[in-house]
């Protein structure tokens, strides 16, 4: 009995203690750190106190809290917009392709709401299949991939995430397809004795820098004189293969699309790689090139990785000797070197087997024929005026040159010729 009379003693002064507190105070201030505006929001704890009657005699007042929200503190215009930039999630707001025939070289582009941290973009990144290519920002909030070759009739998924510039992780669509057109048709059953095929034989696509340098006049075709040639092979129903494919088509392993024709490209000059590949590419045209694997990365030839580019491409890369010798001329050890030596660098560098050979100037006899076929190449071509061809003859396959300064009429005439 004693213990509950103090135990209730106890919570009545501590009653009496928390209404003297209540009473006196003036009242106390709470923030709200996230308020729905967005900016700090004030709220106020005021005690209300109850009206007492006139006549009647009263307890002591007790006070009961009540929340009174008031207008939050102004914050600077440059606050509210970082404030608010910081809690919206980027997102894609465009992405292109993601139809169907869409051409192998197109480029993949994807247009973001807000400037993203280009590095966490770019190693999200992924295209299944798997395509080599480079990516490109072309500003803040636009990134590009350019494919060096996409394959024919195949569905492709693209995926991208990553961060704006402000740590926030890109929300929403992630994910797109698209499908590629299909190739030509293979129209010429494969297996046939012999066929006409014209291998153009080109070395340089450039204006040639030396007005009085008469070979290297006609050893160059010039940008808008190659362009206008494509632009006749594509309107006149061409369509470029590699001298691979011939010998495929030769051997009764593929067949070939209508009026098929070889582009063939000497020596592995720099202007193959950044005018006549651009070239190539828009129109969808293969190609063979010819490189002196000893000459890669000298000044005004291709570099190592613009050689493995080409070959993404679809540019078949073919052997051109180390160092450009005169074959004729060399003792049987000295060119089994030349061209072991040089197959061995390109396929060590491309990572897949080099079986396409050219000789340097034309130069060939039987011995050096004979060795080209027994260190492993299937064909190889000259110089040698000619367009008609066989599987026996495939070590010494006769081209067509294209000289600087010819007509587009009569590059048609040469080539409908030998077609």
């Amino acid at each position: 009995m004693i213990g509950r009379v103090f135990d209730q003693a106890h919570r009545i002064g501590m009653a009496v203690l928390v209404g003297v507190l209540l009473t006196g105070s003036a009242g106390y201030t709470w923030f709200d750190q996230l308020g729905w505006s967005g900016s700090a929001a004030r709220a106020v704890l005021q005690p209300v106190v109850a009206a007492r009657p006139a006549t009647l005699p009263v307890a002591p007042p007790t006070a009961t809290p009540t929340v009174v929200l008031t207008s939050p503190e102004p914050l600077a215009a440059s606050d509210k917009v970082s404030f608010g930039l910081a809690r919206v999630a980027p997102h894609l707001e465009a992405v292109d392709p993601t139809t169907s025939a869409i051409p192998v070289f197109a480029p993949i582009v994807m247009a973001f709401s807000q400037p993203m941290e280009r590095s966490s973009v770019e190693v999200t990144f992924a295209i299944r299949p798997s395509v080599e290519g480079r990516l490109a920002w072309r500003d803040d909030v636009t990134l590009g991939f350019e494919p060096f070759r996409l394959a024919y009739a195949t569905t492709y998924d693209v995926g991208v995430a990553g961060r704006s510039t402000r740590g926030v992780p890109l929300s929403g669509r992630r994910h797109w397809t698209f499908t590629t057109v299909s190739g030509p048709a293979d129209v010429l059953a494969p297996g046939a004795g012999w066929i006409n095929v014209p291998i153009l034989t080109y070395h340089y696509i450039r204006i040639n820098p030396v007005s009085f340098d008469r070979l290297g006049f006609a050893l160059s075709v010039t940008p808008a004189d190659f362009a206008a040639q494509m632009d006749w092979l594509r309107d006149s129903g061409y369509h470029p293969i590699t001298a691979g494919d011939l010998h495929a088509y030769l051997r009764g392993a593929r067949g070939l699309p209508s009026k098929p024709v070889i582009l063939t490209f000497d020596d592995g000059y720099a202007d193959f790689y950044t005018t006549a590949l651009p070239i190539l590419r828009a129109h969808d045209f293969r190609a063979t090139a010819y490189v002196v694997s000893g000459f890669v990365g000298w000044p005004n030839y291709m570099t190592a990785a613009q050689v493995v580019e080409a070959d993404r491409s679809g540019i078949e890369i073919g052997s051109h000797t180390v160092n450009h010798p005169n074959l004729t001329n060399l003792s049987s050890v000295s060119v089994r070197s030349q061209l072991i030596d040089s197959k061995r660098f390109l396929e060590n560098l491309l990572g897949h087997p080099v079986t396409s050979f050219c000789y340097p100037s034309g130069k060939v006899n039987s011995i050096v024929a004979w060795q080209v076929a027994d260190v492993g190449y299937d064909s190889a071509t000259t110089t040698v005026f000619g367009f008609r061809h066989t599987l026996a003859d495939r070590y010494i396959w006769t081209r067509l040159r294209i000289s600087g300064g010819e007509t587009r009429d009569q590059f048609a005439v040469a080539v409908t010729r030998a077609s």
